[in-house]
Parts: structure tokens; C-alpha cells; sequence
């Protein structure tokens, strides 16, 4: 799928034969605001991607975006298939015009990070409560820092410049050596040990994107711009069915001296209500309302 009217970067997403109903509604996003795009049927993904993929490293995201930046000599966006854009992304355009080499979501550089699931069932309840309109708190990252990568590899853009390959190379690399680790952690990896002594800290130009241009729909407070409307089935303090990264020369994926904790900003005792916009909580067994809430959600 192609398309789109010429631009300074272009959107690029692979899918296999059971999400093309979903990168058909990408395609026609990117459409509705004229972004060029190449989205492309693949026969599987990489393990790294899914635990159910294969040994075959052509399937690995990093190699995919190079293959995008050779076709199309241009800066790439790359997107989950299952992405969706709902409003103009200009800030892309920007970071294109700025020559950022690459830019992620990063979990442990956002102010919060709270995240949020619909309430399913009321406690000693039979009946279920109203369908997304009750919203409990369901975690966060538990560290912040400005310095380490806590990647969120669902929207990620690179320059088609020697730092960004070089980053793509070695992203691919240490997929190739822990292939069964996620790729999101591998990522983690190579950034979080680039250090002074690599020329590739120094040139790489890192920009930190809003997390409007990955939404996940457990952030129910922020409006997207990109958004994931399904919720993933790992990552985020999700179970996952990767292993850690054990690297044999004792390297980690991000180090804990480097890293703040973090407090969760809302009560974990209370419930949301979208609806009334109140804070609540259950008192004997009963929802009471709490405070009333200042916030638009999107849900």
C-alpha cells in the first residue's frame, strides 16, 4: 500500500495477512492528511516482534526501516501496523527540518506516565459496571530519567544519516544475539550503553516525542495524535512472553544509578469516572465520589 502526496519523510509500516484490515485504516489515515506512506505485506514478522515469529533476522523492524530509507532516500517514520493517525502530525515535520536523527517515545522521560484500564467488574458485584466510563489505575514505569531509554517502539523516526544507520545496525545486531528478547529492549540496550566513548553518543541528535504521537489507549488523559487503540500485550509492566537481556559481558538494558524513582501521581485506591468526571472511591463496598476531576478524556 502507497501513497500519499510527496513529502519530507515518509510513513512506513509491515503487516502480515492478519492485520490488513488495520494497516488499511493506517493507509487511509495517512491519506486523510496527506502524508506519503508505504505500508508492506510481509510473509511473517521477527521473533523479536512477536513470539510467534521466525528465526529469519530480514523481519526485524531495524531492517525493515533501512530497507525503507534505501527505497525511499528520505527520513522514515515507522509505525505499528495497528497505529492510526487522528490528527495532523506536525511536529514530525519539524523534527525532520531540525535533522533530529531519532526520536521515540521514552517512558522514563515523561512527566507521567499513570496508566489506565476499564473497571470490568465491581467488587462482590454480579453485574458489570457502564462499559468504559470507569477507569482504575493499572500502573506505571516505576523510574524517570532524561538519560536512559525506556522505548515505547511503536512510532519511532530516523534521519537517513550515518548516526540514525549506525543505530539501526547495531539495534539489528543485538536482536541477532538475544533473539529472544523483545526488540523494544534491545533498543533499550544499544542506547542505554552508547557511552562517552562512542562517537555515535556525540553525533546521534535524540529528540523525546510526546506521547500524543504513540497513544496507547490506556493513557486515557492524553489526546492522540498517533494512537494504538488496542491495548499490547506485553511491555508497559504488561506480562511478557520475551526474556530478559543476559548479556555475557555484564551490560543491562538501563542501569539504576542513572534512574530516579518514581511516584505514581494518582491514588491506586480510586476509580475514575469518566462520565462525571469525579474521583472515587469504594467505601463499604459502594463507589463514593471523592473530588471532582479538571480533565478531558479520550477514550
Amino acid at each position: 500500500m502507497t501513497g500519499g502526496k510527496a513529502g519530507s519523510y515518509v510513513a512506513g509500516a509491515m503487516f502480515t495477512a492478519d492485520y490488513v484490515e488495520k494497516a488499511a485504516r493506517l493507509a487511509a489515515s495517512c491519506e486523510k492528511f496527506g502524508l506519503p506512506y508505504a505500508i508492506h505485506e510481509v510473509p511473517t514478522v521477527h521473533r523479536s516482534i512477536s513470539a510467534r515469529g521466525t528465526e529469519d533476522l530480514s523481519y526485524t523492524k531495524p531492517n525493515f526501516i533501512r530497507h525503507l530509507m534505501a527505497a525511499h532516500n528520505k527520513p522514515v517514520l515507522y509505525l505499528d501496523a495497528d497505529c492510526e493517525f487522528l490528527h495532523e502530525p506536525d511536529l514530525i515535520r519539524e523534527l525532520v527540518r531540525s535533522r533530529c536523527d531519532f526520536a521515540i517515545y521514552n517512558g522514563f522521560a515523561d512527566a507521567y506516565a499513570d496508566r489506565f484500564l476499564p473497571v470490568e467488574r465491581w467488587p462482590g458485584a454480579k453485574e458489570p459496571p457502564v462499559p468504559n466510563r470507569y477507569y482504575h489505575f493499572a500502573g506505571n514505569i516505576g523510574f524517570c530519567s532524561e538519560r536512559q531509554l525506556f522505548a515505547y517502539g511503536l512510532v519511532q523516526l530516523y534521519r537517513n544519516s550515518l548516526a540514525a544507520r549506525a543505530l539501526l545496525t547495531r539495534w539489528h545486531r543485538t536482536i541477532a544475539a538475544f533473539p529472544d528478547c523483545a526488540d523494544d529492549a534491545c533498543l533499550n540496550f544499544v542506547f542505554n550503553n552508547l557511552t562517552s566513548r562512542s562517537w555515535l553518543r556525540w553525533l546521534l541528535k535524540v529528540r523525546w516525542l510526546p506521547k500524543s504521537y504513540a497513544r496507547i489507549s490506556w493513557w486515557i488523559y492524553e489526546k492522540p495524535i498517533i494512537n494504538h487503540a488496542a491495548r499490547p500485550t506485553s511491555g508497559g509492566g504488561l506480562k511478557s512472553s520475551f526474556i530478559k537481556i543476559k548479556d555475557p559481558r555484564g551490560r543491562q538494558e538501563f542501569y539504576r544509578s542513572l534512574v530516579q524513582p518514581r511516584q505514581a501521581s494518582f491514588p491506586q485506591d480510586c476509580v475514575i469516572d469518566t462520565e462525571q468526571h469525579m474521583l472515587c472511591r469504594f467505601v463499604d463496598g459502594e463507589l463514593a465520589s471523592v473530588e471532582p476531576i479538571k480533565q478531558t478524556f479520550w477514550l
